[in-house]
């Protein structure tokens, strides 16, 4: 698009369009041709330009129903900006465009609703009351998003404008899901919308809301009441379960039969009916995982954003102090864990070691550091540790949700962030762990560092151990891998038969107990292989768990004299 015409259209320059028009009558023809992002009427509308745009009607009316890239005509663009004026003329220009719907299904009137634009509301709403029935291709209507996005005042304007309408089969119809706007008010806790509905503010909803209504999962609203008490309890649970129960709100399970209403929208909404008596109610495990994008967190994580955002700024402040103060404390219980939670961390201890079974060992009196003590010292500390760390890393997230509004909020997110790491890695540091002299402290770490294994196997020829005899490997390992698995090999295989008998080659390496194959080196031999060098593979080719018996393929490769 013309760099100038994209500057007229933003700055609302009517003269300029028609100065460029006179230099290039085909202007707005190429520019409708072209694939662009978004057109001249766009941008125009974006902005809130209404007398460009209405220039611009005039000269191209095929752009009032063109789509950009997202999918959004004009007036879905001015709808959701608010510029009721630029509504209004495109509006003029044509009242069908009330009812065009973007890429996603929404018409101007959702958008308007979404983003909480109640003039705009009303101007497309005078102009076609019918696009009240108009639904998303998720089949929610005007009064399932207003609940959606807590738009709460957008929500009680439409009431107010639909007097004149029958909107009984608007409030009753179900989503994609079969939630009906009570469904969803009663899950997102919404009490005004509620209060609303249910005539708890004295309005006239009561009598239009069916409130016995089912979702597809066989679940009513005070079935859904009941789940989200289980989960989450909170006081207003029972203010909401109380309107409910007042509006004479059943079970399905004490229903015994109710009428579907009769919804006629233009994607055919249709309520679910109640399950036949005989039918079985699903389960709470079923309901949740029919909802299990309710407890998404990323959705969690905006409903709270929201949440925050249209508080008022007071009660910002004050939850920013509390969690600030939440965080203080947790992250000094970190540094300073109670008596008994916490674990000595010096260690010395008198090594033995035995054939075939590794290190047997003696600590001192006054540290257990066998398993069975790295473990209650592990237990000890555990009920202390995860709700203190909890506590950390929720109120680190109420302050960064607190914070979108401060000034410089991306070098206070990265603060409050390396905060976050500095915790983890304290409590890594201070967690029930040991520092290590020789190998005492092996019990101490999952790794039982420091444990020394002995071995003297037999080598055959094939994985079969009733194949012919090559030879013995004799030596040892030490688990020498403090934070990871590894073990530092020195073995000698010694051949026992054939032209090889009384040779020996000498193994010696770190062994990664988490790869297939595993690499050591050939140092030295003996006999036979005098000077030898080389490199060893191990791969394990078969475990029996209960007798922990292994056989392990070995192939080495060697340069000798």
């Amino acid at each position: 698009m013309d760099p100038r015409l994209v500057e007229a259209a933003l700055n609302g320059n009517v003269i300029e369009l028609k100065r460029l028009l006179e230099e290039d009558s085909l202007l707005l023809d190429r520019s409708s041709v072209a694939v662009y992002p978004e057109t001249a009427l766009h941008i125009a509308a974006m902005r809130g330009q209404t007398e460009f745009v209405r220039e611009l009607l005039k000269l191209k009316p095929d752009l009032a129903a063109r789509l950009d890239k997202g999918g959004f005509s004009a007036i879905h663009i001015a709808s959701a900006n608010g510029f009721v004026e630029t509504v209004r003329e495109l509006l003029k220009f044509s009242r069908e465009l009330a009812i065009l719907k973007s890429s996603d299904g929404r018409t101007s009137l959702h958008c308007a609703v979404v983003t909480g634009r109640v003039q705009v509301l009303k101007e497309l709403l005078g102009f076609r009351p019918d696009s009240l029935r108009e639904v998303t291709l998720t089949s929610e209507t005007v009064f399932h998003l207003a609940v959606k996005y807590n738009q709460f005042d957008v929500f009680k304007a439409m009431v107010d404008l639909s007097k004149q309408i029958n909107i009984t089969d608007i409030l009753n119809a179900g989503d994609e899901d079969g939630n009906t706007v009570l469904h969803l008010a009663i899950a997102r806790k919404q009490s005004q919308v509620v209060k609303l509905l249910l005539g708890g503010d004295g309005s006239q909803l009561k009598a239009l809301v069916l409130v016995n209504l089912t979702n597809k999962s066989g679940f009513t609203a005070l079935d859904v009441s009941d789940v989200i008490h289980q989960m989450v309890g909170e006081p207003t649970d029972f203010m909401l379960r109380d309107l409910l129960l007042r509006a004479k709100a059943l079970r399905a399970s004490e229903v015994q039969h109710v009428e579907p209403a009769q919804v006629f929208l233009h994607r055919q909404i249709s309520v679910t009916q109640l399950p036949p008596e005989t039918s079985t109610p699903p389960t709470l495990s079923q309901f949740l995982l029919s909802h299990l994008k309710l407890l998404n967190p990323l959705t969690l994580l905006k409903t709270l954003a929201e949440e925050v955002k249209n508080s008022p700024a007071q009660t910002q402040n004050a939850l920013l102090v509390v969690a600030v103060l939440i965080a203080t404390m947790t992250y000094q219980a970190m540094l300073s864990p109670p008596t008994g939670a916490s674990s000595k961390t010096s260690v010395s201890s008198k090594t033995g070691v035995s054939s075939k079974t590794g290190v047997s060992s003696k600590d001192n009196d006054d540290q257990d550091c066998s398993d069975q003590g790295y473990y209650k010292n592990f237990l000890n500390f555990l009920p202390f540790m995860v709700p203190n760390s909890i506590g950390f890393f929720v109120s680190l997230t109420v302050i960064i949700l607190a914070m979108d509004e401060f000034p410089l909020k991306a070098l206070l997110g990265i603060a409050v962030r390396c905060m976050g790491a500095s915790y983890i890695c304290g409590l890594l540091l201070i967690g029930p762990r040991t520092s290590y002299n020789g190998v005492a402290g092996k019990a101490q770490t999952f790794t039982q560092f420091g444990t020394v294994f002995v071995t003297d196997d037999f080598i055959t020829e094939r994985a079969d151990p009733n194949s012919p005899e090559v030879g013995r490997a004799q030596g040892m390992y030490v688990t020498a891998g403090l934070d990871r698995l590894d073990s530092h090999v020195m073995i000698s295989i010694v051949f026992t038969n054939k032209e090889y008998s009384g040779s020996t080659l000498e193994i010696q390496g770190v062994s990664k107990q988490f790869e297939v194959v595993r690499e050591v080196s050939v140092v030295a031999g003996t006999g036979k292989f005098r000077f030898a060098r080389g490199y060893a593979t191990f791969e394990t080719y078969s475990y029996h768990v209960p007798t922990h018996h292994a056989v392990i393929r070995c192939n080495v490769t060697v340069q000798h004299y």
